[in-house]
């Protein structure tokens, strides 16, 4: 009886690989966006514009088949637990070997820029070991400072070729 469980889960397994559903998953953090106005009555926003943006590529990818993405809360506590000062001129780098320590191989990151009533946003993803952005930006999107949200739909379809296989 056990040996026939055993060959049934194998062949499972061997059907499984080869309908193309165990896909290596690429693991990838989403940070807050970069407040590149200073304004420290936006950095709400940077932290709303990142979150809406991880959890609209999570939709995008609801079984994890080509790409998982990490919770805020773990990035949150690696980077917590080496201790990082933000006033760091070196923090940045030190926030991306927390990640590499995570197993992290992609880090998908924005920035954001007021102008008057609209803002300017702009969002990359990184390879972790060359800390290069990938040819698949999200460059130029403006939107209403009330509407900021509405540009995470496009930011997300814009970023996507970098995340999931053609």
């Amino acid at each position: 009886m056990i040996r026939l469980l055993l060959i049934l889960t194998t062949a499972v397994t061997a059907v499984s690989i080869t309908a193309g559903t165990a896909v290596a998953q690429t693991r990838i953090a989403v940070l807050a966006f970069r407040n590149m106005d200073g304004k420290i009555a936006l950095n709400a926003m940077a932290v709303q514009l990142g979150d809406s943006l991880r959890a609209t590529l999570e939709a995008a990818d609801p079984k994890q088949e080509f790409f998982a993405v990490v919770p805020a809360d773990s990035v949150e506590m690696a980077v917590s637990e080496v201790n990082l000062d933000p006033t760091n001129p070196q923090y940045e780098s030190d926030v991306w070997k927390a990640l590499r320590a995570m197993g992290i191989e992609k880090v998908v990151q924005g920035n954001f820029l007021t102008e008057g009533e609209r803002v300017l946003m702009n969002a990359y993803v990184y390879d972790l070991e060359t800390k290069m952005p990938d040819a698949a930006q999200a460059k130029n999107v403006y939107k209403q400072r009330d509407a900021v949200l509405s540009a995470i739909p496009v930011i997300a379809k814009r970023l996507l070729p970098a995340l999931k296989p053609q």
